[in-house]
């Protein structure tokens, strides 16, 4: 595991992705966090790997950037340089069901957290995210009706 800190951006993995997004057109960069977060939110039946998961949870605390509470899952150092175009309101709840998904301890990250080191913060960080996203995607959903 190529971390060095909890948070969402505090690994190679996901500093890569945010790299993949800077070079990307603008006009393909929701797609691509929609296939990041639809690796782990739709294939309920496995096991996540750790960078599938890593890359989700890079791109769940991306659809929260500019929500209130959402700038703490942002890194000014590895994250993404460039915009990203509006967030569609369902990606906001598939970012919500890919970190609900990975709360529940199927996957590569909670094995490699829970061994010690960061751990708590880490499982704090990732529950703080899924309340942010809960509450964006509750907006979003009230805005319906």
């Amino acid at each position: 595991m190529g971390a060095w800190g909890y948070k969402p951006f505090d690994n190679d993995t996901a500093a890569d992705f945010a790299g993949d997004l800077d070079d990307a057109p603008q006009s393909e960069r929701i797609e691509m966090l929609r296939a990041a977060l639809a690796a782990v939110a739709d294939d309920v039946s496995s096991h996540v790997d750790g960078g599938g998961a890593e890359i989700a949870i890079a791109a769940a605390a991306l659809t929260v950037q500019k929500v209130d509470g959402g700038e703490e899952f942002q890194s000014e150092v590895c994250g993404p340089s460039g915009e990203l175009p509006e967030i569609p309101k369902d990606l906001v709840f598939l970012a919500l069901t890919a970190v609900s998904r990975l709360l529940l301890k199927d996957n590569d990250l909670w094995d490699d957290w829970s061994r010690g080191g960061d751990g708590e913060e880490w499982l704090a960080m990732l529950q703080r995210l899924k309340l942010v996203l809960g509450k964006k995607s509750a907006a979003s959903q009230e805005s319906l009706w």
